[in-house]
């Protein structure tokens, strides 16, 4: 019975028996319609609270350090620990709304195996781009040399070609120093491996003109790079900006999407097969680029697209289940894939402040034995595609416990 049927039913009572009925009576019956509301509609807000999709629990994985405002990228080491990109992009936000005093600095974060936290890596004042004053470390991923390599950022401060490819040398196990292996990106975003080639997307590749009032917005290029170990240990690399008719020949495959967000590919792994694949995140959709043993394109399909994921950002492959994990950045979701392309949604939800492991904009998967580990990088911006709307605390990562 609807509460609406109630409410007419109740009332006709009382209307057909008002003769009889004593005020005692009146009252009575008015207090069980106010309790049967309360229990009806009750029972509606939790539908409505639990109407997110969650066929894989999530829970809270950690909360993180007050300083540590805005998480992405993360590699797993040989010991199992987690080295967690901090670029606390949302610094300037938080200094505006007078939530924090002072920026807290971008660092790179270690969480070990018992899941404590700590700062890894502190990056120093000439480490910073020498136009900007800025960094801002995005995925990372580490190499065949034992060092750590990061994509940095720099598209919120200069758009103008300036992020970068990072490399924090490590010796006897602990990072020593940092230097540029690449130069000139728009917006240096994932990273992966593939024996001694690093597989960089650049999301913006080239920057289209306005559309003018009333036409549609002009499609977005963004590709992904391929750089030899043995090029990057020779010296910095300068791309050379893309030209149609004057493309570096590192470019390895390059994509058209919509515009809608203007953030195109974003994610980038490596199945066990050795073959690419690339997450489009203002298009929600996944590419699979066959690589010859040259590691040059050979064929470049649509693998995976469902009406469900919103847009795809981070994204690993994981070995023990032959999937690909996917972060659900604008949707505040994630889902995995399978070889054949079809899409499962794990788990997703409305706009939170990611207490008690809901998803806060997530941005980045990582798989460490049987937990999907997703970092929430709550960083909001104007946008009518992005589920989240406010930088709240706590600074969360989350995680789903694998079956595998």
């Amino acid at each position: 019975m609807t509460r609406r049927n109630l409410i007419e039913l109740t009332g006709s009572a009382l209307i057909c028996n008002r003769k009889e009925n004593t005020m005692k009576e009146i009252k009575t019956i008015l207090l069980m319609l106010a309790v049967t509301l309360f229990v009806s509609t009750g029972c509606t807000m939790k539908t409505k609270q639990f109407a997110k999709q969650d066929t894989h629990r999530i829970k809270l994985f950690m909360e993180l350090p007050t300083e540590y405002n805005t998480p992405d990228g993360a590699a797993l080491d040989n010991e199992g620990n987690i080295i967690l990109s901090i670029p606390n992009f949302n610094n300037d936000a938080l200094l505006k709304d007078g939530k924090i005093s002072t920026p807290s600095p971008p660092v790179m974060a270690k969480i070990n195996q018992s899941n404590d936290i700590s700062t890894w890596f502190k990056f120093k004042k000439e480490d910073m781009h020498h136009e900007t004053g800025r960094i801002g470390p995005m995925d990372a991923a580490f190499g065949p040399d034992g060092n750590l390599y990061v994509a940095d950022m720099q598209i919120f401060w200069n758009g103008d070609h300036k992020s970068r490819l990072l490399r924090i040398n490590i010796e006897n196990g602990k990072p020593v120093d940092m230097d540029v292996v690449v130069e000139g990106f728009i917006v240096a975003n994932g990273v992966v491996w593939k024996g001694n080639t690093l597989f960089v997307s650049e999301t913006i590749l080239q920057h289209m003109p306005k559309a003018k009032e009333g036409e549609p917005k002009p499609k977005l290029l963004s590709g992904v790079y391929g750089f030899k170990l043995d090029e990057m240990q020779a010296g910095t690399i300068q791309l050379i900006p893309y030209d149609q008719n004057n493309q570096d020949p590192r470019l390895v495959v390059k994509f058209e999407s919509s515009g809608r967000v203007g953030f195109g590919a974003d994610g980038v792994t490596i199945d066990g097969e050795g073959n690419l694949y690339t997450s489009i995140i203002e298009d929600g959709v996944i590419y699979k680029t066959t690589l010859d043993e040259r590691n040059k394109s050979v064929q470049t399909v649509l693998f995976a697209q469902d009406g469900n994921m919103d847009s795809a950002d981070g994204i690993v492959w994981n070995e023990a289940d032959n999937k690909i994990y996917v972060a659900d950045f604008l949707g505040n979701g994630v889902h995995s894939v399978d070889m054949n392309g079809k899409v499962q949604t794990l788990h997703k939800n409305g706009d939170t402040n990611g207490a008690n492991g809901l998803l806060d904009e997530p941005c980045e998967v990582i798989v460490r034995g049987k937990e999907l580990i997703i970092v929430n990088m709550d960083m909001p911006f104007e946008n009518s595609h992005l589920v989240n709307t406010e930088i709240d605390r706590p600074y969360t990562l989350s995680v789903i416990q694998l079956s595998q």
